[in-house]
C-alpha cells in the first residue's frame, strides 16, 4: 500500500452506502452545533462535505489542499504505528475506504469513511488544528524506536483528538473525531452524569482504552495549548535523550 504517492482510486459506493452517508450526515449535523467547539464547526464549513452523497476524495482533496495543504489518502484498513505519524508529518491523512453498515448508524466499531472525513476532516481544514495534527506527526517520527515515548504520544492523541473533550465558557464540548462522528458517543460523553477527568499526560500514559466500544473514560483539556504543551514536553524529553 503506497500511502505517500498518488491516493488510490476510491472504491465505488452503492445505494446502501449513499443512504448511510445521507443518514449519518443529517444525524450528526443536528448534534454537532451544540456539541463541538467552534473551530470544528468552522473547519466543517471550510471542508464543505456533501450532505446527500458519499464524497469523492479527489474533490475533497482539492478543497482541503487549497485551505490547509492537507491531502486525504484512501486506505483499506487502519494505518498504525510510525507509518501513521509519518503520513501526518507530510500532511497526509489516511481515510478508510469502507462505509459502515446500516446497523452501525449510531456507533461504528471501527473507523470508516464517515468517521475519518466528518470526524477529523474539519480539523484538517482549520489552520490551527491542521498544524497540530502535523505536529503529532513530527513528534511521532522522532519517537519511533522509543517504545515508552511512543506509547505516551499515542495516549495523548487518543485522549484528545480521538476521544477527548474540551472545556468552553458554556461547558464541555466534544473535541475528538471519534466522538463527533458518533451519535451515541456524543450523548454519552456530554451527559452530566458521565465522569470526566482533567487531561494529564502522566495519567493517559497508563490509561487503557478499547477502540471497539464506547469509551468508559474521558479526559478534558482546558484549551488546545494544553495539548501543544504536552507535545512540547515530550519533544524536549526526546531531545534530552530520554528518561533518567
Amino acid at each position: 500500500m503506497d500511502t505517500h504517492g498518488v491516493p488510490p482510486v476510491q472504491e465505488p459506493y452503492g445505494p446502501v452506502d449513499q443512504e448511510v452517508w445521507r443518514h449519518l450526515y443529517r444525524q450528526q449535523a443536528e448534534l454537532v452545533p451544540a456539541a463541538a467547539p467552534p473551530l470544528y464547526l468552522e473547519g466543517l464549513a471550510l471542508l464543505g462535505l456533501p450532505t446527500d452523497h458519499v464524497p469523492d476524495l479527489g474533490q475533497v482533496n482539492e478543497r482541503l489542499s487549497a485551505v490547509s495543504g492537507w491531502t486525504c489518502v484512501a486506505v483499506d484498513g487502519l494505518v498504525k504505528g510510525p507509518e501513521f505519524f509519518d503520513m501526518l508529518l507530510h500532511r497526509r491523512f489516511p481515510v478508510t475506504s469502507r462505509m459502515r453498515a446500516p446497523e452501525e448508524l449510531r456507533f461504528a466499531r471501527l473507523p470508516d469513511l464517515f468517521h475519518d472525513l466528518f470526524g477529523h476532516g474539519p480539523y484538517l481544514a482549520h489552520a490551527r488544528t491542521a498544524d497540530l495534527y502535523q505536529e503529532f506527526g513530527r513528534i511521532g517520527v522522532r519517537c519511533a524506536g522509543r517504545p515508552e515515548d511512543f506509547a505516551l504520544l499515542q495516549g495523548i492523541l487518543w485522549s484528545t483528538l480521538e476521544t477527548g473533550l474540551i472545556r468552553m465558557p458554556g461547558g464541555l464540548r466534544a473535541l475528538g473525531g471519534a466522538i463527533l462522528s458518533s451519535a451515541d458517543e456524543i450523548r454519552q460523553c456530554l451527559d452530566p452524569a458521565c465522569p470526566v477527568e482533567p487531561f494529564d499526560p502522566e495519567v493517559v500514559r497508563f490509561a487503557t482504552y478499547d477502540i471497539l466500544r464506547l469509551q468508559s473514560r474521558y479526559f478534558a483539556v482546558e484549551d488546545l495549548e494544553e495539548i501543544e504543551s504536552a507535545l512540547a514536553d515530550l519533544d524536549a524529553l526526546v531531545t534530552d535523550g530520554g528518561r533518567s
